[in-house]
């Protein structure tokens, strides 16, 4: 976990969910990027099958969940426990941005939902949802969206490793905008799903999942 630099949530941007919640249209966070494709592979508690806490149903939607006291990724690990996406593709110094639907199972509580991870440790971005079905990113106090559990709502997080710059938008509404300090070689790669829970399960879905670069 790492200490952010001028941590700033947009004033008046937490919103509640829903697309009526928006105050105004904002442009396209993929603006002057390009899509590109990826593959994951699943990351779980070791000891159990992927099926056990991971399926993928029509659309497609990725469904990923945890309970209280599964074990970690891997044995001897001091991690919490996890059922995440790892996303394969690395990068450095060039922007990157993650995009999908979101829905976080209410009571869902403690649980990180999405990262922009270091290969060699530290986090840009840390989307965790707490009690309410509030998001927040890392240790900052502050919820940058609240009132999310049990809604459909369209995540874009978006990290420049050349010059340390995060953004995060909620439905299409910019509510973050930080700064990550790390050496622009530093390599990251993508990941989501549920990570760590203070429930007795969190889970998490998602759907049309798409990633971008300049």
């Amino acid at each position: 976990m790492r200490k952010f630099l001028a941590a700033l949530a947009i004033a008046g941007a937490a919103v509640t969910g829903g697309p009526a919640a928006l105050a105004a249209p904002q442009a396209d966070p993929t603006a002057g990027l390009k899509q590109y494709s990826d593959d994951f592979s699943v990351q779980k508690p070791y000891n159990l099958a992927t099926s056990d806490r991971f399926s993928t149903s029509a659309g497609p939607v990725y469904n990923a969940w945890i309970q209280q006291g599964d074990k970690a990724f891997k044995e001897g690990s001091p991690t919490g426990p996890r059922t995440e996406m790892r996303w394969h593709r690395t990068w450095s110094q060039i922007e990157h941005q993650f995009s999908a639907d979101v829905l976080v199972d209410s009571g869902t509580d403690g649980a990180c939902i999405m990262q922009v991870k270091g290969s060699t440790g530290g986090e840009a971005i840390y989307l965790n949802v707490h009690s309410n079905g509030n998001l927040y990113n890392s240790v900052i106090d502050k919820p940058i969206a609240t009132g999310l559990w049990g809604k459909w709502f369209h995540l874009n997080a978006d990290f420049n490793p050349a010059n340390g710059n995060l953004r995060v938008w909620v439905n299409g509404q910019q509510v973050l905008s930080d700064h990550y300090d790390a050496p622009a070689s530093k390599v990251w790669y993508f990941k989501n799903g549920v990570y760590n829970t203070r429930s007795a399960k969190s889970e998490a879905h998602f759907k049309n999942i798409t990633f971008w670069t300049k």
